[in-house]
């Protein structure tokens, strides 16, 4: 009888994890609806992209400025690995960098530099809430819009409110070209159930962390 219940047991979970992983993208699209937290836009003193995907962030950033949404823009861009900084001396590559490239798609928008805020050596979504926290405690401002890649949204608002609890900022959320279908973000389908999953993993320890 035990055997006969193992087996049973048994049949139904490789039952369910086969059809888990037939339908993963679907299953993947349905949760990643809840990742991209949006929130009514209101004029904010400061639109702030951080360094993840930097590239579609700041673009769109870039517009939300252009149309009025912000006095000003604050980004973030990641740290250089080691080995990254060599082979960017190495061939002289240092005005390549993510600093001069922001700056030139800034100017090329015709924006006045003095706009544009960039806070460098992110090294995740921690880091860059903790270096525009330290930017707000030198130039204090009251309302501020964060934009992100969709699918990261909520997870980002999450680590933004906790850095930012003690202080009187009102924060709207606002998911990069929110027009897009989220797996436009990826190279894949692949790619995109294994970010929105490995999100979802995030989040849940971020919970249990704070």
């Amino acid at each position: 009888m035990k055997s006969r219940r193992f087996w049973t047991v048994l049949f139904v979970l490789v039952f369910l994890i086969s059809l888990l992983f037939q339908y993963r993208f679907p299953i993947a699209k349905g949760l990643g609806s809840f990742l991209a937290k949006k929130d009514p836009l209101e004029k904010c003193e400061v639109i702030f992209a951080p360094a993840s995907r930097i590239e579609t962030n700041f673009v769109y950033a870039t517009h939300l400025l252009k149309e009025g949404w912000g006095d000003r823009l604050v980004a973030t861009v990641p740290k250089l690995a080691p080995v990254t900084k060599r082979f960017q001396e190495t061939y002289g590559l240092m005005n390549c960098s993510w600093v001069s490239i922001l700056r030139q798609v800034f100017g090329k928008e015709k924006f006045p530099s003095e706009k544009l805020v960039i806070l460098e050596d992110s090294t995740s979504s921690f880091s860059d809430c903790k270096l525009l926290y330290a930017h707000w405690k030198k130039h204090p401002f009251q309302s501020l819009i964060v934009v992100t890649d969709a699918p990261h949204a909520r997870r980002f608002r999450m680590v933004l409110d906790k850095v930012f609890a003690d202080a009187d900022v009102k924060i709207l959320s606002c998911p990069s070209f929110p027009g897009r279908p989220l797996e436009d973000f990826f190279a894949d389908e692949e790619d995109y159930v294994m970010y929105v999953f490995s999100e979802y993993i995030k989040i849940v320890a971020h919970a249990v962390k704070y």
